[in-house]
């Protein structure tokens, strides 16, 4: 929950206080006060159970067995993390992140919100704005930073690849729409006629 930070109050946005949530397990071959990034979803749960007992996955399972991780055998189980949130106004908000790199795109209110933000989070784990008073010219948003045009660049490439790579429906205002027809919006209910 973001109680407070970047002046929200709930879940709704990607920021890490609120994206990056804990996963803790406990049982055999699992070292205790061990502490890595894991980068899993919830999705990779059933693929871990199955993989801890044995037995194989479903094949609708979409997930991967993070096993590897429990055992202390690797630190992370994916180099990029991918999120989402609509919250009501599409597309909404994406974000992509890559070792200590992560941008996050708003896309909201019909249009009205176009916001890029570029983050290095070694420099900056708070993911601190301009509006925080950091005089550290690292913590803050880079993305109109000439110096980290180039980064930028490479994140936003690697955006629009994973939302192609996960068959994200939307386009930020600034991505190619791939030839997407749109998606349209539900239908309004109708009233039922009373006789």
């Amino acid at each position: 929950m973001a109680i407070g930070r970047h002046g929200l109050q709930g879940k709704q946005n990607l920021y890490q206080h609120t994206w990056r949530v804990p996963f803790i397990v406990k049982g055999p071959g699992i070292k205790p006060g061990s502490r890595v990034p894991g980068n899993i979803y919830l999705l990779d749960i059933v693929a871990t159970l199955c993989d801890i007992a044995g037995i194989p996955a479903p094949e609708s399972n979409e997930g991967l067995s993070f096993k590897p991780v429990l055992e202390g055998k690797q630190a992370a189980m994916r180099d990029v993390m991918y999120g989402v949130y609509c919250g009501g106004t599409k597309p909404g908000m994406r974000s992509v992140q890559q070792g200590d790199w992560k941008l996050i795109k708003y896309d909201a209110m019909n249009g009205a919100v176009h916001e890029t933000q570029l983050f290095n989070l070694a420099a900056n784990p708070d993911e601190l704005l301009k509006e925080h008073g950091s005089k550290d010219p690292l913590k803050t948003n880079l993305s109109s930073n000439p110096e980290y045009a180039t980064k930028l660049a490479e994140m936003e490439a690697l955006l629009l690849s994973e939302m192609r790579r996960l068959d994200d429906p939307y386009r930020l205002w600034n991505q190619p729409d791939d030839g997407l027809p749109p998606v349209p919006e539900p239908a309004p209910k109708q009233k039922k006629k009373q006789k």
